[in-house]
């Protein structure tokens, strides 16, 4: 538990389900955990409002949709004016049209904390934006090409905008609670099998067609090898799934793809891969390539923006350009006819996700920006 505590009013107002949500839920539960009061802004209905509502965290439920909300900005700065709200911590840019003028509404000046988890490629330094993020107190980036981003597009000064990269409880992604044998058994795959692991959205620009069309360059070459893959379509990407599972079917991957669905036992289940792949066009930093190299998996992964903040080539896993199925074929080969290289790669990773990315450090590191902001509000008072 922190020795010093807060009220943080979490917003996220998004209706998908992938990495972004998932982030903030965990760490919206773990700063509970730790004392704080916390509370969680999202749509109602929701996966994400229903994950909040399941772990017992307080929610807001506001259909932010766009950006001018005139009646839940004021339904929002009545919650202010009667919660102890000392921190709000945006997870999307967009929520701030919603959250500074209910901030100024409310009559409270509350620091305002934006994580920044994408990049834009829109100026916003014209009048309405300087206004806006003037009462942003930090942009946290999740990675370093995002720190870039957000200093080349916003009107945030360099003192402003801090990189504080998303991280994973590694004793929870920890090979110790590894069940392999049993995982393999329920796919029907024996431990001579060679098994590539991906875990993610079915979301266009994740990869997806180029691991389908890497496995159908290795299977002719490779016979103990298959292909685990664990997610499900987010909201409104349905149609892009059934794409995938189409292309699958038009590879003959029949027998050596297999589609696992939506997993709750992750670490469970990346404890049954040897490899873990992420084919990726462009990622702000890679949330489950994180979870893999805690269950000391090496991987193979493309080379794009806030990767490069993660993977260590050759050292921790082997880069690959985007969009390049006979490349990432050929990577995921030297690794399937290597395996001491395998294990060395794979402790390498813990080792790596224990020195930078492991939530608790992250977590005490996220409370000392709470606590610079607050200090500097103190600091400004007459």
């Amino acid at each position: 538990m922190s020795t010093i505590t807060y009220g943080i009013l979490k917003t996220c107002f998004s209706r998908s389900w992938g990495g972004l949500e998932i982030q903030t839920l965990e760490t919206t539960t773990r700063l509970r955990e730790r004392g704080h009061r916390t509370w969680l802004a999202s749509p109602p209905g929701s996966r994400l409002e229903q994950e909040a509502v399941r772990r017992s965290i307080p929610t807001l439920p506001l259909d932010v949709r766009g950006y001018l909300h005139p009646t839940l900005v004021w339904h929002l700065a009545s919650f202010l004016r009667s919660q102890d709200v000392d921190i709000i911590h945006a997870e999307l840019s967009r929520d701030l049209a919603t959250l500074v003028p209910a901030m100024k509404l409310s009559g409270r000046p509350i620091p305002i904390i934006l994580t920044k988890g994408m990049g834009s490629y829109i100026s916003k330094r014209d009048l309405l934006h300087q206004f806006t993020y003037a009462s942003v107190s930090r942009v946290i980036a999740i990675s370093q090409v995002i720190r870039t981003n957000v200093l080349d597009t916003t009107p945030m000064t360099p003192e402003r905008v801090v990189t504080l990269h998303n991280a994973v409880d590694t004793e929870m992604f920890s090979p110790e609670r590894g069940r392999r044998q049993q995982v393999r058994g329920s796919f029907g795959l024996d431990d001579a099998t060679v098994v590539i692991g991906f875990v993610g959205r079915f979301s266009p620009g994740k990869g997806l067609e180029e691991l389908l069309q890497a496995a159908g360059i290795l299977r002719s070459r490779i016979r103990k090898m298959h292909v685990l893959i664990a997610g499900e379509a987010s909201y409104g990407e349905e149609e892009y799934a059934a794409s995938i599972r189409t292309l699958a079917r038009s590879l003959d991957l029949d027998t050596t793809v297999t589609f696992a669905g939506f997993r709750s036992d992750i670490p469970e289940l990346m404890s049954a891969f040897d490899i873990f792949a992420f084919p990726s066009h462009a990622e702000a930093f890679g949330m489950v390539l994180i979870e893999a190299m805690a269950m000391e998996r090496p991987v193979v992964s493309t080379n794009c923006d806030g990767v490069l903040d993660i993977v260590v080539d050759g050292e921790t896993g082997l880069y690959v350009h985007p969009r390049n199925p006979q490349e990432l074929a050929e990577a995921l080969a030297t690794l399937i006819n290597d395996p001491d290289r395998r294990i060395t790669m794979g402790k390498a990773g813990r080792l790596r996700v224990l020195q930078l990315f492991d939530q608790r450090k992250q977590l005490e590191r996220l409370e000392k920006i709470y606590q610079d902001v607050l200090r500097e509000q103190a600091a400004q008072r007459p």
